[in-house]
This record gives C-alpha cells, sequence and structure tokens, in this order.
C-alpha cells in the first residue's frame, strides 16, 4: 500500500510540471482593438448601407466671356468691366451612395465687383455711358445641381491581404437638374446724377453626362466628370452649359482625404433684361469627408 501511494503522488508530480512547460496560447489582441475614426487598418466591405462623402471646396476663379442686359444692346467683355480678377470663391458637393447608385448636390458661388473709366461711347441696356464715366459692375452667379449617377462598369484586381484592391475603377452615367441664379449690376457716376440698370435669372436645365474614376489601394484617386445642359428658349429665357472637372484625391484614412483639381464651366444664359456667355475656370482644392 505504501509503494501504490507512492507511485501515485509521483505521477501527480510529473504532471503539475508537464502542465508548467506548455506555453498559453497567445491571445489575438487585433480582434478587440477599435477602429476609430482616424484608424487606418480596415477592410473592403460592400456597401449594404448608404455611404455619405461630404467635400467642400475653395475655388480660385474669375468670371470670363462677355455679359450685357438685353433688350438689343451689344455685350461687353468681363476684362473692360474689371470683372475678370481671379478670386478665391467657395463650394460644396455631399453624395449618397449605396450599391450601384450615387445621389450628388453641388453648389458654388461666384461674386465679382469691378470699376472702369469708359474710353469710348456705349450702351449698356437703358443707360447711356459718355467718355470718361466711370462704371462700376457687379457680377454674381450661384450653381447648384442635383445629380443621380449609375454604375454601368467597374474593374477590380484581386485584393489584398486587407481585403483591398490594388486598381479599381468605375464609370458612371449621370443625369439630373442645374440652376443657375445669375445677376449683374452697373452704375454709371458721370458728370450728372448716377443711374443705375439691373438684370437677374434664374434658370433651371436638365443636365446628362457621365463619370470616371480609377482608385489605387484605396488610397489615391483620379476622377474625370463631364455633364452637358440645355434647355430651349421658354417664354424669355434660354440656357446652356458644359461642366468639366479633372480632380485627384488623396486619402490617407479611411475617412478622411484632401483633394485638388480643375474645373471648367462654360455657361450661355439669356433673358430678356440680361445675358451672359461666358465661363468660370480655375484650380479647386479641398477635403472628403466619408461617414
Amino acid at each position: 500500500m505504501p509503494r501504490f501511494i507512492a507511485v501515485i503522488c509521483l505521477a501527480c508530480l510529473a504532471a503539475g510540471a508537464g502542465a508548467q512547460d506548455v506555453e498559453p496560447e497567445p491571445i489575438d489582441q487585433s480582434a478587440n482593438q477599435r477602429r476609430g475614426f482616424f484608424g487606418g487598418d480596415y477592410e473592403l466591405t460592400n456597401r449594404t448601407e448608404f455611404d455619405v462623402e461630404f467635400e467642400p471646396f475653395v475655388w480660385y476663379v474669375s468670371p470670363g466671356g462677355d455679359v450685357g442686359f438685353g433688350g438689343g444692346s451689344p455685350l461687353i467683355h468681363t476684362s473692360d468691366l474689371s470683372l475678370d480678377d481671379p478670386r478665391v470663391l467657395g463650394g460644396a458637393e455631399l453624395h449618397l451612395m449605396r450599391d450601384k447608385w450615387r445621389l450628388s448636390l453641388l453648389g458654388a458661388h461666384a461674386q465679382q465687383e469691378g470699376d472702369v473709366t469708359a474710353a469710348s461711347s456705349l450702351t449698356m441696356g437703358t443707360l447711356s455711358v459718355a467718355p470718361g464715366d466711370t462704371l462700376n459692375t457687379e457680377f454674381a452667379m450661384t450653381v447648384a445641381s442635383i445629380r443621380v449617377g449609375y454604375e454601368i462598369w467597374s474593374f477590380a484586381t484581386d485584393p489584398d491581404e486587407n481585403g483591398t484592391p490594388e486598381v479599381s475603377s468605375r464609370v458612371e452615367l449621370v443625369g439630373g437638374l442645374r440652376a443657375f441664379d445669375y445677376s449683374l449690376e452697373t452704375e454709371v457716376n458721370g458728370g450728372g446724377p448716377g443711374a443705375r440698370v439691373t438684370g437677374d435669372l434664374l434658370q433651371v436645365e436638365p443636365i446628362v453626362g457621365a463619370k470616371w474614376e480609377i482608385n489605387f489601394d484605396d488610397q489615391y484617386t483620379i476622377d474625370f466628370a463631364t455633364n452637358f445642359g440645355y434647355l430651349p428658349k421658354l417664354g424669355d429665357q434660354s440656357s446652356s452649359s458644359l461642366d468639366l472637372t479633372v480632380g485627384f484625391k488623396y486619402r490617407p484614412t479611411p475617412n478622411v482625404g484632401a483633394q485638388i483639381g480643375y474645373r471648367l464651366l462654360v455657361f450661355d444664359l439669356e433673358a430678356d433684361d440680361v445675358e451672359a456667355e461666358g465661363a468660370l475656370a480655375g484650380l479647386y482644392g479641398g477635403i472628403s469627408i466619408r461617414f
């Protein structure tokens, strides 16, 4: 009996020593890590809810072309009215995305004021300007649009270990509406009392176009977008426009990025009391916030 008890004790001691030699399995800490707003470790997932992207921007731009007050009076180039000095203006875009659909709201505002001395006689609407008169002119335009895009083609390479394709691309067809709120005001100060003429136009036109995006590692994006708008003369108003944008976006984190690009908006607006045939063009830059 004492021998049996001794054998049992030795077996227990051996089992305890073996248990001490076994190393515990490491705990996967990454599964419990919180991915914060600025977290860079993420996986690409299919859209099951709406993705929201907000992009405020500044636009270094000036109006160019010809403006006037209708009624048969000749149009005057913006440089002759000192309206072509570039300025930093602002705007914003809001995108709602789900599956192959994208809903975009866009808006931008341009405003310019200039003073010149007339070198020759001219007519501006109901005003007769004599040589030596001082002209103060203010140009203002707000452009807003709502667009719906649908993906018609996409491509992606095999994903890496994080689930992100090295290269992906997509093409969307776009349709929607664009609104112009345009005003022009000129005041003449000569030898007599000052005189003023004003004109304004609010026009909404349908637009169609396309958008092409190329993404690299979901960090670098190049996009090309164009759309054309047209509305024949209804009543006393008509309009046509062409919007071209080339942009580059760098997204160091999944939710925040920086963008820069060039935008050209060509327009032809006409009403009985005001006209504009020209363009807004220049570099833009801003940030992109994804929710």
